[in-house]
C-alpha cells in the first residue's frame, strides 16, 4: 500500500499527474521499500543525488538493489523554468525525466508547489517515481529547497525465491541476498538437522549437549515402617553439566527432616560433610509433609558433568519415607 500521507500537497499545492502516477504505480506493485531519498550534492551544482536503498518493482517479483548515485541535471533553459522528474527504473537505476520549459503560472507565484506550470512532463519512463525537481531559469545549482519527494513507500514484497538446492537437504532462506542455499542436511550428525522417523519419533541422538533443559534430579528414601535413620542415603553420579534451580521435599507421615548435599568430583571420591554445597540453607520439612525453596541461599548451585551427589540425613523425626527432587536446568 502506499503511504500516502509521504506525498500529501498542504493547501494551495499542486497535486500534478506525477503525484497520481506514483500512487498508480505503488498499487501496481512499484514502490519504495526504504532509502532511495533525493538531496542536493554535498557540493551544490546542476546535479541531485539518489540514497542507495530498495524498491519494489512490481508484485512477485524480488525486490530490486537501488545503488544510488549523482544524476546531471540538463542545462537549464535561459528565460523559463520547468519541471524534472527523478525516478528509478525497473531495475532501479536512477533517471532523470526532463520537463519542458514553460511560463510560471500564476505568474506571481514564488512557490513552485503551488505553480499549475511549469508541471513533469506527460511520459515519465516505468518504473518508481521518486521526486520532483524545479529547474530555474539560468540557475546554476539545485538545492534541497527546489527538490519535492513525491515517492510511495510500501512496507513488505513478496519475493521470488532464487536459486537452487539438492536433493536430501533442507533449503535454506537467504535474507540478504534473497536466494535459496544448499542448506542443512538431514541427519543425527554434527550441524545436521534432526527429522522424525516413520514412526513420528525422533531418532537415537546424543543430547549430552543440549542446554537450557529443565532436569530433575529424583531420590527416594524408605524405611518401610521405621523413622528414616541420620546417615548417607543416596550416592548419585550426574553425567550432565547443570546449574540447580530448586529443592523440594515431600515425606510422610508428617514429621520432621533435615537432609544435607554433597557434592565433589569423581578423582576425590568419596564425599564428606566438608563437601556440602547447601551452606546453612539445608532441605528441610518442618512439623510437615513437604517444603519448597526456590532461593537456595548461600548453595553451591554449579554442577559438572561427572560430580557425583550425596544425600546425607542429618537428623529425622517420625517420618518413615521422603523425596527430595532437584530441577536444574542443563548448561
Amino acid at each position: 500500500m502506499a503511504n500516502v500521507g509521504s506525498i500529501a500537497t498542504a493547501k494551495g499545492e499542486q497535486f500534478t499527474h506525477a503525484h497520481v502516477a506514483s500512487l498508480s504505480r505503488c498499487n501496481s506493485g512499484f514502490y519504495v521499500l526504504s532509502g532511495c531519498d533525493v538531496h542536493q550534492a554535498g557540493t551544490p551544482g546542476l546535479s541531485v543525488v539518489v540514497d542507495s536503498g530498495y524498491i519494489s518493482s512490481g508484485f512477485a517479483t524480488a525486490r530490486k538493489t537501488v545503488s544510488g548515485g549523482t544524476l546531471t541535471v540538463a542545462t537549464p533553459d535561459g528565460s523559463l523554468p520547468r519541471m524534472d522528474v527523478v525516478y528509478l527504473d525497473t531495475n532501479g537505476t536512477p533517471g532523470i525525466y526532463a520537463g519542458t520549459p514553460t511560463a510560471i503560472s500564476p505568474s506571481t507565484e514564488t512557490d513552485f508547489k503551488k505553480m499549475a506550470s511549469p508541471s513533469p512532463g506527460a511520459s515519465i519512463p516505468n518504473g518508481v517515481i521518486l521526486a520532483l525537481v524545479y529547474v530555474g531559469a539560468g540557475v546554476t545549482e539545485i538545492l534541497n529547497a527546489s527538490i519535492l519527494d513525491i515517492a510511495s513507500y510500501g512496507g513488505f514484497v513478496a519475493e521470488a525465491p532464487t536459486g537452487t538446492t539438492t536433493s536430501g537437504l533442507v533449503p535454506q532462506w537467504s535474507s540478504t541476498q534473497k536466494t535459496l542455499t544448499t542448506g542443512l542436511t538431514v541427519g543425527t550428525a554434527a550441524n545436521n538437522l534432526v527429522q522424525l522417523d516413520g514412526n513420528a519419533k525422533l531418532p537415537a541422538v546424543d543430547g549430552s549437549q543440549l542446554t537450557n533443559v529443565v532436569r530433575n534430579i529424583c531420590i527416594y528414601i524408605d524405611n518401610n515402617s521405621d523413622v528414616i535413620e541420620t546417615g548417607i542415603k543416596a550416592k548419585v553420579c550426574i553425567d550432565y553439566a547443570c546449574t540447580i534451580q530448586s529443592v523440594a521435599l515431600h515425606g510422610s507421615p508428617s514429621g520432621s527432616i533435615v537432609i544435607d548435599i554433597w557434592k565433589v568430583s569423581y578423582d576425590n571420591l568419596p564425599a564428606s560433610v566438608a563437601n556440602t554445597i547447601t551452606a546453612s540453607a539445608k532441605p528441610t520439612i518442618s512439623s510437615g509433609i513437604k517444603s519448597l525453596d526456590s532461593s537456595l541461599s548461600g548453595w553451591t548451585k554449579s554442577i559438572s558433568a561427572g560430580d557425583w551427589l550425596y544425600f546425607n540425613v542429618d537428623s529425622c523425626t517420625t517420618m518413615t519415607n521422603c523425596s527430595i527432587d532437584l530441577k536444574v536446568v542443563t548448561v
